[in-house]
């Protein structure tokens, strides 16, 4: 006879009840009511984002400024998948952004180009994915630990409320985290099936959601690492049957990966090159650490972490040299922890294959951490935290039981402190200047914010404030060309040029392939009549961006004021053609004919735009001006007419000449 062996991490706790008993029915329906629970609570706390605005950061390169993804919805599919967007390869992210686009202007006529769409659908659908990850992990873990209600509702209840999951979803441009989790997680729940019962259709369908996690954001190339942490959990022999079963998951995040690697070479590390390779040690050390003591205690998250500052002598903070030490603790305790459990083992190695590709070992964007990053990672952490509640509840472990009141206690106690934060967090969000003035107030350190908050107030015309923005910026880091730009475009709405014209030039000494800021100068010397410099810059615009449209906006008029109409003319047909409903272009044409005395252009001009715009008094008056040079008298003094009905200020002695003219033109009647 057989001895029963008894499983050390995972005891079976299946219903003892009989089928149709009270007892079976909770447990039927119990699971389904903590889910309604979890959406409740999430929906809740996470209901103030819907409220908010888009952002200056990423928001306009992956929406606001990203004309494929105004494109119709799903024509411009083959482009996002054969092209890298927004500095990335995840066509599924950048579909998803388009189709909410499409959506958000149905019934909305936006006036022009750069009219924002309603933020609510955007902000709606990240949430709703956000709603929809919650559910996946509390199955996964229900799946994972046979069935377990509490370490499945407490692991689900901690990623849904934790404020540093806050940026994943009320980040518009972060729709990439919550979707690539999105299938991310689904996969796992699939392979979970597929070891249950194991068939190539289960299988395959692990593979095909990989892929999908793969399409919206590169970071699921760790995928086939969480599978072999789930065989490790889940006590699978380490077989070649079990590795040659994870080639093609493998074969396909190489392949993504080297997409990134290609895609992101000529993205900057930003301020990585200022550091030694011993420095980047510590940066990931310090990385792995803080991003396991923010989880746990919430206090200063931002959305932004610079780098240390370095003093005189080129020293970090001291937590950084110690960090090293306390990473290295920490895995040893990990390690021990394996001789009596692998829950601490599979939650760390959740966490540290999800997380060790931004830790900075590698340059990765222009902060040492980021909150986004833990989406997905804290999931193994919450795990442990999760297991070790529930092992408090079992009778076997007769220490822990004693205290498992208390326990649950501090567990809700911090439950509603860390979902107080997210709630706040939330608001954060709302536009750009409650997001940097919320970085700037925690990390004043923190340059790019003030970039930012400066940039924000630029577009709503704060010129006071976006100058004492970017002078901070400027005394902070000398060496950055847009900020320098930015500064020539407030010292121009201030119409102080010499300054704006010094500004220009310092930010294309800086970076000489900018086509905006040659463009900006040249429009500023055309505003101080500086004419020859204004062409020349506007051509150096042209060279470098053949297809800058504002180029033609703007120096067509300056050609017009030079008195180069024949130029200006090419510039505004160029327009015309573009733009064939914009009467602006159309009457300004006219006026250049008419300048050269092409009188019939002219007059074909003007009634182009006032058929375009009847509402147009100028177009109304130029046609009754033609007309006079024309010496048809009649009609000049009709249009005039017109012209002053619809509000056009047309001179008294004008009308008065043209009446006069009439009237001696006029034939004698028989």
């Amino acid at each position: 006879m057989k001895k029963a062996v008894k499983t050390k991490d995972k005891p079976n706790l299946k219903a003892k009840g009989k089928a149709g008993t009270p007892e079976k029915r909770l447990n039927t329906w119990l699971p389904w009511g903590i889910a309604i629970i979890l959406v409740v609570i999430t929906w809740y706390l996470y209901k103030p984002s819907l409220n908010n605005q888009f952002t200056n950061w990423d928001d306009p390169a992956y929406v606001l400024e990203n004309a494929k993804v105004k494109e119709a919805f799903p024509q411009n599919a083959a482009f996002f998948f054969t092209n890298a967007s927004a500095t990335n390869y995840h066509p599924l992210t950048m579909l998803s952004l388009s189709l909410d686009y499409n959506l958000a202007v149905k019934d909305k006529q936006l006036l022009r180009e750069t009219d924002e769409p309603p933020a609510f659908i955007f902000h709606t659908t990240n949430l709703v994915f956000h709603l929809l990850n919650v559910l996946l992990v509390f199955v996964f873990f229900y799946l994972l630990s046979s069935k377990r209600l509490i370490i499945a509702a407490v692991t689900a209840l901690l990623f849904a409320i934790h404020p540093m999951h806050v940026e994943s979803v009320a980040w518009i441009a972060e729709r990439k985290d919550v979707l690539y989790a999105f299938f991310f997680l689904a996969g796992l729940i699939a392979y979970l099936k597929y070891l249950e019962k194991p068939g190539i259709l289960r299988l395959g369908v692990t593979w095909l959601l990989f892929s999908a996690s793969l399409f919206s954001k590169p970071s699921a190339v760790v995928f086939p690492l969480i599978l072999l942490t789930i065989d490790y959990f889940t006590g699978r022999k380490f077989t070649w049957k079990v590795l040659i079963e994870k080639i093609p998951f493998l074969i396909l995040a190489l392949a993504f990966g080297i997409i990134t690697i290609v895609v992101q070479a000529h993205i900057a590390g930003a301020p990585l090159k200022a550091f030694t390779l011993f420095q980047r040690f510590m940066f990931a050390s310090y990385g792995f650490i803080m991003y396991q003591y923010q989880l746990l205690l919430p206090l200063k998250i931002a959305a932004f972490y610079p780098f240390p500052s370095l003093d005189a002598f080129g020293n970090m903070p001291l937590i950084f040299y110690l960090s090293p030490f306390i990473a290295l603790a920490i895995i040893a305790l990990v390690w021990l922890s394996a001789r009596f459990t692998k829950v601490i083992g599979f939650g760390y190695l959740f966490y540290f294959f999800s997380v060790v590709l931004v830790l900075q070992f590698m340059p990765v964007g222009s902060a040492i951490m980021a909150d986004r990053y833990s989406y997905l990672s804290a999931i193994g952490l919450f795990f442990i935290i999760a297991w070790c509640l529930d092992s408090s509840f079992n009778l076997l472990n007769r220490k822990l039981y004693a205290w498992r009141w208390l326990f649950l206690l501090f567990f809700l106690l911090y439950s509603v402190f860390i979902g107080m934060i997210a709630y706040k967090q939330t608001r954060v969000w709302q536009n750009s200047e409650t997001l940097w003035n919320d970085v700037i107030s925690k990390y004043p350190q923190s340059e790019g914010s003030y970039k930012n908050r400066g940039n924000y107030y630029a577009k709503l015309n704060l010129t006071d404030k976006a100058l004492d923005d970017f002078l901070i910026f400027v005394r902070m880091n000398q060496h950055d060309p847009g900020v320098y730009s930015n500064l020539g475009n407030i010292y121009g709405m201030r119409s102080e040029i010499e300054k704006a014209l010094d500004a220009y030039s310092k930010s294309i000494v800086l970076d000489s392939i900018d086509p905006k800021t040659y463009l900006n100068r040249a429009i500023t010397y055309a505003k101080a009549k500086q004419f020859l410099p204004a062409v020349k810059d506007y051509g150096k615009a042209l060279t470098l961006s053949q297809g800058l449209i504002d180029v033609y906006m703007n120096r067509s008029f300056t050609f017009l004021e030079m008195g180069r109409y024949d130029d200006a003319i090419g510039d505004f047909s160029l327009l015309i053609r573009n733009f064939p409903a914009n009467d602006t272009y159309v009457i300004y044409r006219g006026i250049c004919y008419s300048r050269l005395k092409q009188y019939p252009k002219a007059l074909a001009d003007f009634e182009q735009g006032f058929s375009l715009n009847p509402a147009n008094g100028q177009a109304c008056f130029n046609i009754s001006l033609i007309y006079s040079e024309l010496k048809d008298y009649a009609k000049a003094y009709q249009y005039a007419l017109k012209a002053q009905s619809i509000g056009f200020p047309v001179d008294k002695n004008t009308l008065e000449t043209m009446k006069k003219r009439l009237s001696t033109t006029a034939r004698p009647t028989l």
